[in-house]
């Protein structure tokens, strides 16, 4: 499924969509492959698969943890995109890849591109690469029918999230919070204001990450996001082995997303 055709069955259903984010090869790559379908059993809607790289400068310590752990473990772009074949035959949500643009280009971007629409991957983050340098991978990626999603933040230019918005693919993914990913007790006031209004201007839905890690703040962005992006909260319960309760937890988010 692709990631245009999920938000449109949940615009029909009338909820928002929870996509969750992992660390690929944290414990181990077999670890992620089956928890992914544990999560779609659990009613996830997107999932976001993050390519283990040695400086992720966008990521906070419980990322950064996580990725060292997938490293040790020798998980690269290859066996992601094996594991990604594997997925295409297992499940029927979307699935993402998070990378950092250096794994990116040392794979080849054509080769890179060509791959993930082989291997059924719906849409693409590089967060380190700036969307004014990112127009030729954007093309590549189009012609393989793979979205590249745009980032915009609270102190992003209005001439800029006016270039973004036009070139944008699949969603927007709305960064929260100033910084590096993490776990936050609570999100900027202005954040859900700003996520409304950006909501009403923008073609594609808005996904907001970065921080959110509880009841209060899924309840708030459920009014004004079309989808929350969960991460380090994930991470950290795998990582302390709670996966049980990690399940129990978005049922709960699943629950109150899905509440009229």
């Amino acid at each position: 499924m692709k990631i245009n055709e999920r938000f449109e069955l949940l615009k029909n259903e009338n909820r928002n969509g929870l996509i969750i984010y992992l660390t690929a090869g944290c414990p181990d790559i077999s670890f992620t492959e089956n928890f992914i379908i544990q999560l779609e059993q659990t009613g996830v809607d997107f999932i976001e698969i993050g390519v283990p790289f040695s400086d992720p400068i966008a990521d906070g310590p419980v990322i950064q943890k996580a990725s060292q752990e997938a490293l040790k473990n020798k998980v690269n772009l290859v066996s992601i995109f094996e594991m990604c074949k594997r997925l295409k035959r297992r499940i029927s949500i979307p699935y993402l890849l998070m990378s950092y643009f250096n794994p990116v280009f040392r794979y080849g971007l054509e080769n890179f591109a060509k791959d993930s629409n082989e291997c059924g991957v719906s849409g693409v983050i590089i967060p380190d690469l700036p969307f004014e340098e990112s127009l030729s991978f954007r093309t590549i990626l189009d012609k393989y029918n793979v979205d590249q999603i745009l980032f915009i933040s609270s102190t992003t230019s209005l001439r800029r999230r006016e270039m973004i918005l036009k070139a944008a693919r699949g969603f927007i993914y709305y960064i929260a919070v100033h910084g590096v990913t993490g776990i936050r007790d609570v999100l900027p006031d202005e954040t859900y204001q700003d996520v409304a209004n950006l909501r009403k201007k923008s073609k594609v839905p808005v996904a907001v990450g970065f921080g959110i890690s509880n009841q209060q703040q899924v309840k708030r962005l459920k009014g004004c996001a079309d989808g929350i992006i969960i991460g380090s909260y994930v991470m950290k319960e795998i990582m302390a082995g709670n996966h049980e309760f990690l399940l129990e937890t978005l049922k709960n988010f699943l629950s109150i997303l899905k509440s009229s």
